[in-house]
């Protein structure tokens, strides 16, 4: 039995050094991810119907709003939620202003 548990801990000790760089890399990503969508509506701004990046932005907000991080990476699912409101507020201006 102490072999076992011998064996099991050489095997986990590694495996817990690999995890956290793991985890940040996907939640990293995923955000990254979104920001690229952000990127995109943002630069559709001009020339998209502005009800439908809307909904783009709404659809991205809901998703983002679902995701649970720990909380070391808070700070930039907040950031995105801000910027977010940005591209939002924004495209409010775009459309408020009258064509020349």
């Amino acid at each position: 039995m102490w072999l076992v548990m011998g064996i099991i801990l050489a095997v986990m000790l590694p495996l817990s050094r690999v995890f956290p760089p793991l985890y940040e890399f996907r939640v990293r990503s995923q955000i990254f991810r979104w920001y690229a969508q952000l990127r995109e509506i943002e630069n559709c701004i001009d020339g998209t119907d502005a009800r439908t990046l809307v909904a783009e932005l709404s659809d991205l907000e809901h998703r983002a709003e679902k995701i649970s991080v720990l909380l070391s990476y808070t700070s930039a699912l907040y950031a995105l939620r801000g910027d977010i409101q940005l591209v939002r507020r924004k495209l409010r201006e775009v459309t408020a202003t009258p064509l020349k």
